[in-house]
């Protein structure tokens, strides 16, 4: 760790954030340990601790094996400090989950509904939420971060849903505002639920390690999460990655085009199912026909008539972000798998000058609630950390 220079106050903030930070990433740890990561001296590190321990941010958690002489104290974070709920809002239900500032799922809650299915929005997102913090033992105001995650066009600055086809029942909701009187405080984000997808892939998945990645999203609906440096691309209304309005020839099966139409209408979950059912695709629905399929290496008529739907969808894009990366995902991008990526591939080659490496998606279905998880474990770490004890009453 740098020597860090400033006012005491700076300092004992910005060492308690590295000493937490560190326990998070490598934790338990001895005293003596944090003294050689921070340079701190023994009875600096001795005061900051009992800072923390005092705040509750931190534990005594055993003692190290293996040591000869006395045996050296543990210190761990205090999972139970912070909570933070990430939710995932979809045509077919609410999947929702509580997790402590580890990043342990304490509780989880779904509930299923019919796509067509009217209800009022505000009821049913509470039912779910109280049914999380009952099963966690945990009150609404111990939860420092929610993050709610829907499909459509998100205003992120107001907390609701701008324009959302596959929701009608959420739309004009002011999901934050009604959070925040709940849980009493504002840290409430509403965000595009593929851009939280992405956020997962690049956390867990495919795209660990990877700064600048398209996820092509083909699920209900077809779009896009574009990460670039690192951060997420949301454009300036918040509309980024929105492909299925994006314009392309009627048939992209190779035959002579018949027309325009916007892309949703060839890589929507119904457009998916007809193409299937066309080639002879069997299975208990249309994902397991595509998924057994895929398996087994069959219909490759299917795959190369999909991969020319998606590759006129990410040809353009992959011309104009120039990512090192392409993730197929959504709930038929996971079940195409390795036959979609190797047609893909062959029909980009001759398009693109710098083609990026093309993969499956890693992140199981409830990524997008996974990554509404991650993401509010970011923003409560930061501020936890940031705060440090004197934060929490600590002189």
């Amino acid at each position: 760790m740098d020597v860090l220079a400033g006012s005491p106050r700076v300092l004992r903030t910005l060492n308690e954030k590295a000493v937490l930070e560190r326990l998070l990433s490598a934790g338990p740890l001895t005293r003596t340990e944090l003294e050689a990561f921070t340079g701190l001296s023994k009875p600096a590190m001795f005061e900051l601790l009992r800072r923390l321990e005092a705040a509750g941010l931190i534990y005594r958690d055993g003692e190290k094996a293996g040591t000869s002489g006395p045996k050296a104290g543990l210190w761990s974070i205090e999972p139970t400090s912070s909570f933070v709920v990430g939710i995932d809002v979809t045509r077919h239900g609410i999947n929702a989950a509580l997790a402590d500032l580890t990043g342990k799922t304490i509780a989880t809650a779904y509930r299923a509904c019919e796509p067509d299915e009217r209800y009022d929005a505000h009821d049913r997102l509470f039912n779910v939420v109280e049914e999380l913090t009952q099963q966690a033992a945990v009150q609404p105001g111990a939860i420092d971060q929610f993050v709610v995650g829907l499909p459509g066009i998100v205003d992120i600055e107001h907390g609701n849903l701008r324009k959302g086809q596959q929701l009608p029942n959420w739309e004009g909701f002011h999901i934050a505002d009604a959070i925040s009187e709940w849980i009493g405080h504002g840290h409430v984000l509403i965000e595009n639920d593929v851009n939280l997808a992405a956020l997962e892939e690049m956390s867990s998945g495919v795209a660990r390690g990877i700064q600048s990645f398209i996820l092509f999203w083909m699920g209900d609906g077809v779009g896009a999460g574009v990460v670039i440096d690192g951060k997420l691309l949301r454009g300036t209304t918040g509309a980024a990655g929105e492909l299925g309005g994006i314009v392309v020839a009627r048939r992209t099966d190779g035959s002579q085009p018949d027309g325009l139409a916007p892309l949703e209408n060839l890589l929507s979950q119904s457009a998916i199912e007809e193409l299937a059912a066309s080639y002879g695709l069997t299975g208990a629905d249309c994902v397991d026909a595509i998924r057994r399929a895929a398996k087994a290496h069959d219909h490759p008529g299917f795959f190369a008539e999909l991969a020319q739907r998606v590759t006129a969808g990410l040809a353009g894009a992959i011309g104009i972000l120039d990512p090192q990366m392409v993730v197929l995902g959504g709930v038929m991008g996971r079940a195409a798998g390795a036959p979609l990526v190797e047609h893909v591939i062959e029909n980009l080659r001759p398009l693109i000058v710098s083609l990026p490496v093309i993969v499956p998606s890693a992140v199981k279905e409830s990524g997008a609630r996974d990554g509404a998880v991650a993401l509010a474990l970011r923003h409560a770490r930061e501020r936890l950390f940031s705060g440090g004890s004197a934060a929490r009453g600590q002189p």
